[in-house]
């Protein structure tokens, strides 16, 4: 893998004065030049991207839309995509996608629109986009097979216009997620993200058509290259000028270039250029500073296209002995893996829901996410490039091969998985999610597999082997990995050996790291999936539940009997003693110990649907640090008193323990003070050193009253935190996350509801039922408790608190007014929201 790595030395700074000088002069000439010979383009300019979500109508069914046999035309229903509807069906145990599906529904769905032809597309290239359609789409238009893609996690085009007629076409896709399982966690079923009509000129820039990279980036200069794929669709030659411009995050122009050239016709060109971007702002995860690179093909003047790339300046680089390097700067990447569902509202997730959770996991100090199995949509790539994480970008959860203990055939990891697919698709779906997201500054690796069986066999390293030299050749500047979990057989075959940074899941099987440092000396390592810890909000138990546990790094049971046998074995204890191999806390102390390890991906950042491991009636497992609702856990604090500095200090358990007076319970605390203080009614249990620690713990005889944890640093008080016994449940609370929303369609308001005693104390243990009344313009988008046990639907009215808590997604529809929300429940106070929808400007 080609490195672009450079060090910019002052001797070559004063060398370059004049050259600078003579630069600024034209840049200043290009800017002026081409506001004033194009000062009318806007106008003229015929590239559109069109939001295509509203007005589709679905219905499930088994039939052919050509023929119509089968089809009642009655049971049509207006849905707007993204859509999901397997979310909104029943979670039963005779579903076939079982415990790898959560229990969800599958089946096979049929969508359709109809538009209206625009006059002023004659003569344009008119194409759809489809970000994501889960799974094995066909895709009609005016009863035209335009074809068929398996993945469902893939974007794909078709292109429209010699199938356009005026007057009414009539858009039809069938998505057949009918044979389970074929994943092995919830997928979520349709057209679940975001659909796109484009129009553009016949010679324009191709789909995802370029390719922008930084080289010798310093803070005082960066060489930026573009690379640009440009068809010319008409029947005869054209001559053109392209102009390349770069813009500064505050709109200002910082570089310029223009070229003439000829394109034969019905032929597509492949240019590449070099501009020079001086004292540029770099990106990241602190300071994720976005440029703008704008293409303009022009004609006589005339503007025949205009696209734009955002694009960050950074360099990366992984190094053997001392991990990762981002803008000549050694840190830890500090990452979650995820899966994509959102919860609530299954995998048609909501900009406002994603950001949401994005900034959960920001505020914790997160700078880096895998996804965890199979590529996002666009919209997530866009939220990290301007929130500053990380991305390993992952595109294969299975390619042909099982595991050995399966009887080794071609039959994958679940019936109806990838592996039916892969030697007809990989290389197709590889291509273009590298084409897609290859300007992203965020995307700082790409993952060609996870836990990938055919690693274990000969020939593995032989399908691995294209798939490498695919990724290089589209994009050489970053390296590629795989998830290994069991590493000693990827080592045996050469497997891992090939991979430009080795992916350690699970330690490798085990925490292989010194041991293999030692055996490949030159090895780069980073930690894909690493620790796998279980924990259910408000959940704990003493007794500790660890699935093979490595030797000298397994947690001891906290106390001699279970202090907490209420629990349910469906639910984990929040005391980070119940894991696969290695608790959180010993998880990153070596991670961060270890130099050459670059860092970690932590299994999982939020609870996900799916891969409910106990089985029947769970409907997922608890991985995630933080639950369904997207309310924090205790081992979520762990997380912040390692990742940021921002003054905490966490307890847990919580101080409600009604029959428990007298026994000895745990408690723990999180925090990055040097120093924490515990008090029990206010008096002291003592104080003890943080420094180095992972956490503190004391010995408490359960009193009710008030716990309080005090942090100190440099003997000052850096933060407290209080927790009251709390009484019996006694009226609601409601927190929304806004107040006021754009009448839009899409906008969301989360609203967290907490069950308090009369004393406005929060009540932990509080399973009351919530009834939720909408009036105005919204609708209820999905109820979620964060219970795996609780199988009531999503779409429901009513939900159960579970652990003291419930949420509740509003989403506006396209009308402004006000939006009132009554929250209650059976002998509580009830509580009234109002919110205002209003139309934007």
């Amino acid at each position: 893998m080609k490195t672009k790595n450079f060090i910019y030395s002052s001797e070559m700074k004063k060398s370059n004065k004049k050259q600078h000088l003579l630069y600024a002069l034209i840049l200043i000439f290009l800017a002026v030049f081409s506001s004033c010979k194009f000062e009318n383009s806007e106008n003229e300019f015929s590239r559109q991207k069109l939001l295509f979500n509203d007005h589709w109508q679905f219905q499930l069914a088994e039939n052919d839309p050509v023929s119509k046999e089968g089809i009642n035309e009655s049971h049509w229903k207006h849905v707007q995509l993204p859509h999901d509807w397997s979310i909104e069906g029943e979670i039963s145990e005779d579903n076939p996608s079982g415990h790898f599906g959560g229990y969800y529904p599958g089946g096979v769905g049929w969508y359709k629109k109809s538009f209206e032809y625009d006059p002023s597309w004659k003569n344009k290239l008119v194409s759809i986009t489809f970000d994501g359609v889960y799974k094995d789409s066909d895709v009609w238009i005016n009863d035209h097979y335009l074809g068929k893609r398996p993945n469902g996690y893939v974007s794909f085009s078709y292109d429209l216009s010699p199938y356009l007629k005026e007057g009414t076409n009539t858009i039809r896709v069938k998505a057949d997620n009918s044979k389970q399982p074929n994943a092995r966690w919830y997928t979520g079923s349709g057209i679940y993200r975001n659909v796109w009509l484009q129009i553009k000129d016949k010679l324009s820039v191709t789909e995802w058509g370029t390719y922008i990279t930084s080289e010798n980036v310093s803070t005082e200069r960066a060489d930026i290259n573009f690379q640009s794929s440009i068809l010319n669709a008409y029947p005869e030659n054209k001559s053109v000028t392209i102009s390349l411009e770069i813009f500064d995050a505050k709109n200002q122009l910082v570089s310029a270039k223009s070229i003439d050239k000829t394109l034969s016709s019905n032929d597509t060109i492949t240019i590449q250029e070099k501009l020079k971007v001086e004292k540029p702002e770099l990106w990241s995860p602190e300071h994720p500073v976005l440029y703008t690179a704008v293409h303009r093909i022009h004609e006589n003047g005339k503007v025949l296209d205009e696209y734009k790339t955002t694009f960050g300046i950074r360099s990366i680089r992984f190094e053997v002995e001392t991990g990762f390097w981002l803008n000549d700067k050694n840190i830890k990447i500090k990452g979650v893996n995820n899966h994509q569902d959102g919860g609530a509202v299954g995998a048609a997730v909501p900009d406002d829901v994603l950001r949401r959770r994005m900034q959960i996991l920001k505020d914790m100090g997160c700078n880096a996410i895998r996804t965890a199995h199979n590529p996002f949509s666009p919209e997530f790539y866009q939220m990290c490039d301007e929130m500053g994480f990380m991305v390993m970008d992952e595109v294969f959860d299975e390619w042909i091969a099982s595991w050995p203990w399966e009887n080794y055939q071609n039959q994958g990891k679940v019936p109806y998985g990838y592996h039916l697919e892969f030697e007809k698709w990989a290389n197709r779906d590889l291509t273009d999610v590298i084409l897609r997201d290859r300007n992203h500054p965020s995307v700082i690796m790409w993952s060609v597999g996870n836990e990938i069986p055919d690693q274990c066999y000969a020939e593995g390293p032989e399908r691995l082997k294209p798939l490498l030299e695919l990724v290089h050749t589209l994009d050489d500047t970053r390296p590629v990995t795989a998830g290994c979990c069991f590493m000693h057989l990827a080592n045996d075959t050469g497997f891992s050996e090939l991979l430009d940074v080795a992916g350690y899941n699970g330690g490798g099987g085990s925490v292989f790291y010194e041991k293999d440092k030692a055996i490949y000396p030159n090895r780069k390592f980073i930690a894909t999936e690493i620790p796998h810890s279980f924990q259910t909000r408000g959940v704990y138990k003493t007794q500790t539940d660890m699935r093979s546990p490595e030797q000298g790094i397994a947690v001891p049971n906290l106390t001699k009997k279970e202090v907490f046998p209420e629990f349910s074995e469906f639910y984990s204890s929040s005391y980070d003693n119940s894991s696969v191999r290695i608790s959180a806390r010993d998880s990153w102390r070596r991670t961060d110990s270890l130099p050459y390890v670059a860092g970690e991906f932590r299994w999982t950042g939020f609870d996900y649907l799916g891969e409910a491991i106990k089985g029947w009636p769970s409907r997922f497992y608890n991985f995630g640090i933080i639950d369904l609702c997207g309310f924090p856990k205790d081992t979520y604090y762990f997380y912040k008193s390692q990742w940021t500095d921002e003054p905490m200090v966490h307890i847990l358990p919580h101080w409600t323990w009604p029959g428990k007076e007298g026994k000895t319970i745990p408690v723990w605390t999180y925090s990055n003070a040097d120093e924490v203080e515990l008090f029990l009614n206010g008096k002291s249990l003592g104080a003890k050193s943080n420094k180095g620690k992972m956490n503190l713990s004391w010995d408490v005889p359960y009193t009710p009253g008030e716990i309080k944890a005090v942090a100190r640093t440099d003997g000052k008080i850096i933060k407290e935190q209080i927790y009251k016994t709390a009484k019996k449940p006694s009226k609601i609370q409601v927190i929304t996350d806004k107040k006021e929303v754009d009448a839009n369609g899409v906008s969301c308001v989360h609203l967290e509801v907490n069950i308090l005693d009369e004393d406005g104390n929060f009540v932990p243990y509080a399973d009351n039922l919530i009834s939720f009344t909408v009036d105005g313009p919204a609708k209820n988008l999905g109820l979620e408790n964060g219970d795996p046990l609780d199988l009531t639907s999503n779409k429901s009215n009513q939900r159960k608190a579970f652990n003291g808590k419930c949420l509740m997604i509003l989403q506006t529809t396209k009308e402004a007014g006000d939006i009132k929300v009554t929250v209650s429940s059976s002998g509580l106070e009830s509580e009234e929201i109002s919110i205002t929808s209003s139309q934007s400007e």
